[in-house]
């Protein structure tokens, strides 16, 4: 049993595109995004998502005294609590530790829908029973309802489970045939959810995934000539914008501070972190923008 008390779902809706990169490449593509190993889907790791969290906490937080509280020891920030704490006892305190947790903890965000062009306008987002069956576990985790009741989907199939959609649809360089009519979305109203939403079987979306994500190319202008530079030409991947992710985040009471218990803390770090947040590299380019909001979980 994890030594956790309360639990929680945080919710990604791509506003721009997200690259969280892997940091090798592969094939054509220079710099490809994170991809779990055994599906193949794409998704951001825990600690780029508990980096973006500590880094949005920093920026927003009135009090940045709690920082290391909540995501653990990090020198850098002691600065932060020895500014608003005057006692040499709190001060020395950290000082002296070399490392400890975080009272929150996060696990990867995984995919839940993925957009992809198609004949229905604007897009048409995808999910799988696949996907449903691992978001139905993890509402169990944190002590929700899990789903009830996922439709089964074969080849080339779908089901409408928003948008009103049927017939065949072309969804980039395949084609599928929707049933008649939407049947009820098991995704929680809770979560994001798109205007247009199908229900694929895993092959279609798998390959959605491996071959949909959105591939930019990029140069370095000679500041000398005002032509691209040789040999700065790279291949970077993206997840779209408007793919939909969520991630568990874990609370317990703060180590060496036995006021922070665990509701307090997830008090502390959802009322800061909330509403956009910018998350993956390329910051500057306006990528990683998501709206986020918090899904409140049961307890052990």
């Amino acid at each position: 049993m994890l030594k956790r008390d309360l639990f929680s779902i945080c919710t990604f809706y791509a506003v721009s595109p997200i690259h969280a990169g892997s940091g090798a490449s592969f094939a054509a593509v220079d710099l490809p995004i994170q991809r779990e190993r055994h599906t193949n889907w794409p998704h951001i790791q825990a600690s780029g998502v508990k980096g973006a969290m500590r880094a949005h906490y920093r920026d927003f937080a009135e009090d940045k005294s709690l920082i290391n509280f909540l995501f653990g020891y990090d020198r850098d920030d002691v600065v932060h609590h020895n500014s608003y704490n005057s006692t040499r006892e709190e001060k020395d305190r950290f000082d002296v530790k070399d490392n400890f947790p975080g009272a929150v903890a996060f696990s990867d965000a995984k995919l839940l829908a993925f957009p992809v062009r198609s004949n229905e306008a604007p897009f048409v987002g995808l999910t799988c029973p696949a996907v449903l069956k691992r978001l139905s576990n993890d509402l169990l985790f944190v002590a929700l309802p899990a789903i009830d009741g996922i439709p089964p989907v074969i080849g080339e199939t779908a089901l409408c489970l928003a948008g009103g959609i049927s017939g065949d649809v072309i969804l980039e360089d395949m084609v599928v045939t929707v049933a008649n009519g939407d049947v009820p979305n098991p995704i929680p109203p809770n979560f994001p959810t798109m205007d247009k939403l199908l229900l694929v079987s895993d092959e279609v979306f798998k390959h959605a995934v491996d071959s949909c994500t959105e591939i930019q190319t990029q140069i370095k202008i000679d500041s000398k000539t005002g032509t691209a530079q040789g040999g700065a030409l790279r291949y970077q991947e993206l997840l779209p914008a408007d793919s939909v992710l969520y991630s568990v985040v874990y609370y317990s009471r703060a180590v060496f501070d036995n006021t922070l218990q665990a509701d307090t803390v997830r008090g502390h770090a959802e009322d800061v972190i909330k509403n956009f947040m910018q998350i993956g590299g390329d910051e500057t380019l306006g990528r990683g923008i998501c709206k986020i909001a918090w899904i409140a979980g049961g307890g052990r």
